[in-house]
């Protein structure tokens, strides 16, 4: 350990990109935010095809794909022993500090976790999933978690389900487990309706490993009754795994290739994409500790149906969350279809989340930054502690029941003396120490993480964004593409007026004013058919009869309906009365999204003959008198 508490971390997980899943995702996310933190972060994992070696990812996050190839499950051959040579030299020469392995199906992190211990390096463990008790398959993988835990420094999991089961699972006590949630980053999954099919097309999307604890035979079963009842419907699935071959077998048994498309495995950059293509997310996990990408999906304002398993009750635990944007079922096929045609039904019926009010919650409600810092403090807990001697695991070994003791203790002490022959035969000393290039340029601003890039961004008008960030380099490019903006068009000179509106995205532009003393020449002239994500309109400067004339043009009909704030300020409010009552029916009948509303009026007897938008929260009255508010 450092000086300044900044260790130098292992993640370590037979699950690691090009595989997309939670634990894919939580690893990088984590340690990225952590490198943020200026700890220094690697990832051990398997080879992928022809991805074997070394490979670098965003902020000089290093990756050892080691060359071990799968076995079964995307997992690796449990041998103990022949992974020694290997993830020693790794961890000798990283001058790692710290393993943190993920996943009880992971061989490979149990096994890199047992070397870390002999080494006498603390180790840390989050389980993400859940896994049951009754079958062969389940005492055997319980088994070896429980001689696997018995001796690691402290446990993670994502939920307190997931605690509970680990508890029962690995015979730990509660002290020994720290309840961490999974999180999103917000600023690469934001909503943009503009993805989503133009027609009357429904589409449904899933993101999964293509497993059977994933519910795969569940989705099989659903496809072909969804696909008779809805000719509207589409389906994307993206992700690998054996039950491919079974879905391919029920598409071409339908006949429907061209309405369900298998994407195969989607690169996290492009996944926000992916996600804002369609208009429902759905989840059919048998067992899910904590199901990330319905996080993700929600994010992007995608109606979610999940099936009721395991800690995804506790993804989104809100009040209006079951009636607004995620459907929970049964385990089933016949309740996982009534919950997909609820879904669906209530797609045409316009009953659509707030995708941008939804972003806002996900936000505030899942911050990598917050499990940042709460596996900071567990990382700071378990180095105040001694590491094992070879003596007490092999004592704790025992408490784990006669066999299955008596073989850890001999698989200990094997190990130990591997380690003892290859201290002798290739000594630490003569080991390269790596090179840690991230302190050389942490400082930069395009190491920062997407989060703090976004939060200085907040503070530049858009036309600067545009004209500094956007052609930096492609991670750049890629941010300002997803950042919806808000334009301000007050003070602005006619040049000035031009030039932004020829280089802004009109598609990104979420928030709009106009305050100027040509307010109704400009709006006449801004080509608002783009701007399919404009949620906030505020005009000044202009009349009565002016805004009802931009009520009567054809091209802002489907703007006025797309909108959550309108407001009108420093207004002329001396029109006729036929020219405000006109303008008032159509804010309170034309406008089905309206949730807050800014208005000038003289009297408030206007209203009388009006009913306003039932989707109406707030009403602000300007220059109304106290006389008139008392009448």
């Amino acid at each position: 350990m450092d000086n300044d508490n900044k260790y130098r971390i292992c993640m370590v997980s037979d699950f690691f990109y090009p595989l997309i899943g939670g634990v894919e995702n939580h690893i990088y996310q984590l340690s990225q935010c952590l490198i943020e933190q200026n700890h220094k972060v690697i990832v051990i994992t398997h080879a992928y095809n022809d991805r074997v070696g070394v490979r670098y990812m965003a902020n000089g996050l290093k990756v050892y794909y080691l060359p071990y190839r799968p076995f079964y499950n995307d997992t690796i051959l449990p041998t103990v022993f022949s992974t020694i040579p290997l993830v020693r030299s790794i961890l000798l020469r990283e001058q790692i500090t710290i393993v943190h392995g993920h996943s009880s199906f992971s061989t490979l992190a149990h096994e890199t976790m047992h070397h870390a211990k002999t080494l006498g390096i603390r180790t840390v463990f989050t389980d993400h999933s859940l896994f049951g008790f009754a079958d062969l398959s389940s005492v055997l993988t319980n088994k070896i978690l429980q001689v696997s835990l018995v001796d690691c420094h402290h446990i993670i999991c994502v939920s307190h389900t997931c605690k509970e089961n680990t508890m029962l699972r690995a015979n730990l006590k509660s002290s020994k487990i720290s309840v961490i949630p999974n999180a999103v980053d917000s600023s690469a999954f934001t909503p943009d309706v503009t993805l989503r099919p133009a027609s009357d097309e429904i589409v449904i999307i899933v993101a999964s490993r293509l497993v059977y604890r994933k519910g795969i035979d569940l989705l099989i079963g659903i496809l072909p009754k969804i696909l008779r009842k809805y000719s509207n419907v589409k389906f994307r699935i993206a992700g690998n795994g054996p039950k491919e071959i079974d879905i391919r077998e029920v598409i071409e048994r339908e006949g429907t290739e061209d309405r369900v498309a298998l994407e195969g495995s989607v690169n996290h950059d492009k996944m926000r994409d992916f996600l804002n293509s369609g208009h429902i997310f759905l989840n059919t996990s048998l067992t899910e500790a904590f199901c990330m990408a319905i996080v993700e999906a929600a994010a992007c304002g995608l109606l979610v149906v999940s099936t009721k398993v395991g800690g995804i009750p506790e993804v989104l635990p809100s009040e209006d969350t079951q009636s607004d944007i995620m459907i929970l079922c049964e385990a089933n096929i016949n309740d996982v279809f009534i919950g997909l045609c609820n879904a669906i039904d209530r797609i045409k019926l316009g009953q659509i989340p707030n995708a941008n009010q939804w972003h806002d919650k996900i936000k505030n409600w899942y911050s990598w930054r917050y499990v940042t810092q709460n596996t900071e403090v567990v990382y700071n807990h378990i180095m105040t502690k001694e590491s094992i001697s070879l003596k007490e695991r092999i004592q704790r070994y025992k408490q784990c029941g006669f066999v299955s003791g008596f073989v850890m203790s001999f698989v200990a002490i094997i190990a130990y003396l591997i380690f003892l022959f290859l201290d002798y035969h290739q000594p630490k000393k003569l080991i390269d120490l790596s090179v840690d290039y991230m302190n050389l340029r942490k400082n930069h601003f395009e190491l920062l993480a997407n989060e703090l890039i976004h939060e200085v961004l907040d503070y530049l008008s858009p036309i600067h964004i545009i004209k500094c960030f956007k052609n930096l380099n492609k991670r750049f490019s890629h941010l300002i593409s997803q950042r919806l903006l808000k334009v301000d068009l007050t003070h602005l000179s006619k040049i000035q007026y031009d030039e932004l509106i020829q280089i802004l995205p009109l598609k990104q532009i979420n928030s709009l004013k106009i305050s100027n003393r040509w307010t109704i020449n400009i709006v006449k002239h801004i080509p608002f058919k783009s701007m399919n994500n404009l949620q906030v309109l505020i005009l000044a400067h202009i009349s009565y009869n002016e805004l009802r004339y931009l009520f009567e043009t054809k091209n802002l009909f489907l703007i006025f309906q797309q909108l959550n704030i309108f407001k009108i300020q420093s207004t002329n409010i001396n029109g006729l009365d036929r020219e405000r009552i006109f303008v008032l029916k159509k804010i309170f009948s034309q406008m089905p999204k309206l949730r807050l509303c800014q208005i000038p009026l003289i009297d408030v007897n206007d209203f009388d003959d009006l009913t306003p938008s039932f989707t109406l929260e707030r009403l602000i009255i300007d220059y109304c008198t106290m006389m008139c508010l008392g009448k």
